[in-house]
């Protein structure tokens, strides 16, 4: 039960019971892939834990420097001397239970109608499609890909989020960026009603890797795949009320990916402020929070920072798991009662490990029953039997 700094409430009772209602409305989606539909038990998807992240696009429109910065800690600069992608590259992202998935990184001389590429086994276990336009380029040929690569994504499967980065933009005036958006846009959806397939879904995000935009936009993108999103947030609202908060971030440490916020707007100069307090926290730890034989992790469960701004706010975080992090926007006079946040913040962290285990729970079963499924699915000496 959270405390209120409210007069007229004294606390919110039964808060876990709360969030087991909550994650049975979610249900079976936590045990499919992500976001990936709702598979049967036969299905082999449901052997697929980690859904795929698709980075498609033309050649050198910046998506191995995209991956290289969110998930490798690049410098935007480095990406300069980044060799073309000449295969499919796939790599783990297993930061969390939350923050679990594929990425992979396809060569933009891909060629759908080559016999050797089987799109349909890779479409059919994808859970976004992130397709990169350069911005500074003449992007008549990005629209024309992007619209094959949807067309055929979404014969595949139907639930694939179709995401587009208008990338680069760091080199464009304001004016500029919203123009080229627009004009993005409206082709890309033009081209889509021409062939019938106005119920097709693109979402647009200006990026760029040298702020924080790209960060951003990736955190969109992986918020559709956890089906935990509403729980997470639901928690984040009553953590805050109950705290006298202004604003809170449940953040990925490893890639400042934030995984859930509160309902109130996202400001991103507030964003930008939480990646650099992630940053300053775990360069202090790595200097001075290891012991003198370098044993240890610079984050653990004792990590907390503090620091105020001059604009009367405090920047709080603390730790809510090993990966994940809680930043909090506060008042001066509201962080007076500290206690107050504290205990809420531990009731609100007792309340995540929960949902984790909600979670490892259901993708356990759904890994049993798979392997039941596959035993009634063969006969003694390991022969297919047909089922009908």
């Amino acid at each position: 039960s959270f405390q209120s700094s409210s007069p007229s409430f004294s606390f919110m009772d039964h808060f876990p019971q709360v969030i087991l209602l909550k994650l049975k409305q979610v249900g079976e989606a936590q045990g499919n892939v992500m976001g990936g539909g709702q598979p049967s038990a036969g299905d082999p998807r449901v052997t697929e834990v980690k859904p795929r992240i698709l980075l498609m696009g033309l050649r050198r429109s910046g998506k191995s420097s995209i991956q290289k910065v969110v998930f490798h800690k690049m410098s935007p600069n480095e990406t300069l001397f980044l060799e073309s992608t000449n295969k499919i590259c796939r790599e783990d992202v297993s930061n969390s239970s939350f923050v679990n998935f594929q990425i992979w990184d396809f060569p933009g001389q891909i060629d759908f109608f080559d016999p050797t590429f089987d799109y349909e086994m890779i479409f059919r276990g994808t859970g976004a499609l992130i397709f990169v336009i350069d911005s500074q380029d003449d992007y008549m040929e990005a629209l024309a890909r992007l619209h094959l690569t949807v067309t055929r994504a979404y014969k595949v499967n139907t639930d694939i989020n179709f995401e587009v980065f208008i990338h680069k933009v760091d080199g464009l005036s304001d004016d500029h960026k919203i123009e080229t958006q627009r004009d993005i846009h409206q082709r890309a959806n033009d081209d889509l009603a021409d062939a019938g397939l106005e119920k097709i879904h693109l979402s647009f995000y200006l990026t760029s890797i040298y702020d924080h935009s790209i960060f951003e936009a990736f955190s969109k993108v992986v918020q559709k795949l956890i089906p935990q999103l509403p729980t997470l947030e639901n928690l984040l609202n009553i953590f805050i009320s109950n705290s006298g908060i202004e604003k809170a971030f449940l953040f990925d440490v490893v890639s400042k990916i934030y995984i859930a916020t509160d309902s109130t707007p996202v400001d991103m100069q507030t964003y930008e402020l939480c990646c650099d307090m992630i940053d300053v926290v775990i360069d202090i730890s790595c200097i001075y929070g290891l012991k003198e034989d370098g044993a240890g992790t610079p984050y653990d469960k004792e990590s907390t920072a503090i620091i105020k701004l001059n604009n009367t706010t405090v920047l709080y975080l603390k730790e809510v798991t090993k990966f994940l992090a809680l930043v909090c926007f506060v008042r001066e006079e509201s962080f007076e009662r500290k206690g107050l946040i504290d205990y809420n913040f531990h009731c609100f962290r007792k309340a995540i490990h929960e949902v984790f285990e909600v979670r490892m729970k259901v993708v356990k079963s759904r890994k049993v029953q798979n392997r039941l499924q596959k035993k009634k699915g063969a006969t003694p000496n390991g022969t297919p039997r047909v089922l009908l």
